[in-house]
């Protein structure tokens, strides 16, 4: 709440700018909008002003690889369910664990597999190549194949996460150092 009050905030204070007339200047230094921080914009450019406060950019925007149909409908389908809440067994929109999303997301544009927990799904799918580990639609397995997340490009991965539920998270840091390895997705994507 606190965010959306700073952009609307923020947006009021360009608004009177450029109706006193220092919208003139070239560019305004605004330090009273972000506590300990100090930027310049030019007033015709909320989005530098507005888009960090509310950090949405990661998560509504397309992945790099966004290269088929099928590919946009599975992104449609993983980022309609960002925010679901977590439960052990999930499958549906009352909940997920991290098997039963990546088995709901793909069976949703086609995908024709079973409803298996990580460990087994990694024993039914191939080996993904160097290449397509950094791709969107590759299954990434993580703390000796006990979760799995689909990628969304070489730095980010979407999974069910029991604190934030379907979520986009960092390949970097806490995640990246429990990877186990990658698997190719079905057949749908390729």
């Amino acid at each position: 709440m606190k965010l959306i009050f700073q952009a609307l905030l923020s947006i009021v204070l360009i608004s009177l700018v450029a109706f006193t007339g220092k919208a003139q200047e070239k560019r305004l230094k605004l330090a009273s909008v972000l506590p300990g921080q100090s930027i310049s914009v030019d007033p015709r450019d909320l989005t530098k002003l507005v888009l960090p406060l509310l950090r949405t950019e990661e998560l509504l925007s397309r992945p790099v690889f966004m290269l088929s149909e099928t590919n946009a409908l599975l992104y449609r389908e993983i980022t309609r369910r960002l925010g679901i809440r977590y439960r052990f067994y999930g499958a549906d929109d009352r909940g997920y664990d991290c098997s039963g999303f990546v088995w709901k997301v793909f069976q949703s544009v086609g995908g024709d597999f079973e409803r298996v927990a990580a460990r087994s799904l990694w024993h039914q799918l191939p080996e993904a190549t160097d290449e397509e580990k950094g791709q969107f639609g590759t299954l990434v397995f993580f703390n000796g194949l006990k979760h799995v997340g689909i990628i969304r490009d070489a730095k980010s991965f979407y999974h069910a996460s029991r604190s934030q539920g379907v979520t986009l998270s960092s390949l970097e840091g806490y995640w990246g150092e429990r990877i186990t390895g990658y698997r190719r997705a079905p057949s749908i994507l390729r």
